[in-house]
């Protein structure tokens, strides 16, 4: 057999690359990012004040940093910003009960409503966060509490903060560190009757808590949550409240955390005129302070709530086509999918949340046709749900 010289075989490798072609794009899946900030707008919120500006609206549209794109005027910080952003224009579900809505949401789930089914804080967080992390993997801070099955152990369900200044209630020792621990051995002590005949998963869990408890109390880590450390004018750009709280979501998110939501409240109660220059601080301050760091690129920012509202203040909620907008990751931002007509109520090119949930796993680099096992049976991240492909 002749043997093949140098430009045959260059030849030859060009075939072979181009036969592969489909198993290299395989090869070039997205990076996992370090974290996601999900930053929960509790209740509903009106796209044509926000996103999706309308003719005849209360809002006004201008123009953003990318040019045929236009949001409200009551977010010009975002829309110095909206290279980075993504908007989902028609995300679509049908659920008008706030609470059916809020779970399908933080599930992927629209049917069925199994309460023990994870959400997507904590496969995220056990997918992302850094196995020797000592401080929670999953943290939320204004956020709604959503029950769920620990399918992951306890440790990667949610962490509730209390506040952005005061997080962690109770954390210093109110005696010396030996004592401590000797006051927690004698607990557990008293629990192993128990433990070997009954009640070992809250014995577990009592173990597990003292444990996770003694490594928060001596973690350099605890550091994340002082957020006066940073600069004065970046304090300043973020603002108090939620703008503080999202800024500790980015300090979390570098310490190593995986998921961190942020919620803000009163879209139920208040004027959203109130509510959207908080949200527009918060969220375009953020995603600018990610980028001047190069964290844009490890870390997925989401905005989204429950449903929309229609145009007219007051009016009922609205479960097809309402807006989510998205960050970071593997989204080159710049770009808004779906339509919903002059007066917001033809929705084009509806995304369903399994179809949101697929474009998330994809922007984070996780694959969501892995599967964890609930009563016996494998059940994928994400079901039949497909990325929105012209986001990316």
């Amino acid at each position: 057999m002749p043997l093949m010289d140098r430009r045959a075989f260059l030849r030859a490798g060009a075939g072979v690359a181009a036969l592969c072609g489909p198993w290299a794009a395989v090869a070039q899946e997205p990076p996992r990012v370090r974290g996601v900030i999900w930053l929960w707008m509790d209740g509903a919120v009106s796209p044509s004040l926000t996103w999706d500006p309308k003719p005849g609206g209360k809002a006004k549209a201008i123009p953003t940093a990318v040019p045929d794109i236009q949001i409200s005027d009551l977010l010009p910080i975002c829309a110095s910003q909206m290279k980075n952003l993504s908007i989902v224009r028609s995300v679509t579900h049908g659920l008008g009960d706030l609470a059916f809505a809020t779970w399908a949401m933080h599930t992927g789930w629209t049917s069925g409503f199994p309460k023990d089914v994870p959400t997507l804080g904590t496969i995220l967080a056990h997918e992302l966060a850094r196995p020797d992390l000592s401080l929670p993997p999953n943290i939320v801070l204004d956020g709604p509490e959503i029950p769920e099955s620990p399918v992951f152990g306890e440790g990667s369900l949610p962490f509730r903060l209390q506040s952005s200044r005061n997080p962690i209630p109770n954390l210093h020792r109110t005696v010396d560190a030996t004592r401590d621990r000797d006051r927690a051995g004698l607990l557990l002590d008293q629990n192993k009757d128990w433990d070997s005949r009954r009640l070992q998963r809250e014995i577990a869990r009592v173990e597990q808590g003292i444990a996770a408890s003694e490594r928060l109390m001596n973690t350099p880590l605890l550091k994340a949550f002082q957020t006066a450390e940073e600069p004065a004018p970046l304090r300043s750009d973020y603002g108090n409240g939620f703008g503080e709280s999202c800024l500790l979501a980015r300090r979390l998110i570098q310490a190593g955390c995986g998921f961190v939501e942020i919620g803000l409240q009163g879209w139920e109660s208040k004027p959203t005129e109130e509510l959207v220059p908080l949200l527009d601080q918060g969220l375009g301050t953020l995603v600018r302070d990610l980028e001047r760091k190069n964290l844009l690129k490890e870390t997925v920012v989401v905005c989204a709530s429950a449903f929309g509202r229609g145009m007219q203040v007051g009016t009922n909620p609205w479960t097809r086509g309402f807006s989510v907008v998205l960050a970071g990751g593997a989204l080159p931002g710049g770009r808004v999918h779906g339509d919903t007509g002059e007066g917001g109520l033809d929705c084009k090119a509806p995304v369903e949340i399994r179809d949101l949930y697929a474009t998330l796993y994809r922007a984070c680099g996780v694959d969501g046709n892995q599967e964890y096992e609930k009563e016996s049976r494998k059940v994928k991240y994400v079901s039949k749900g497909k990325p929105i492909e012209d986001l990316f």
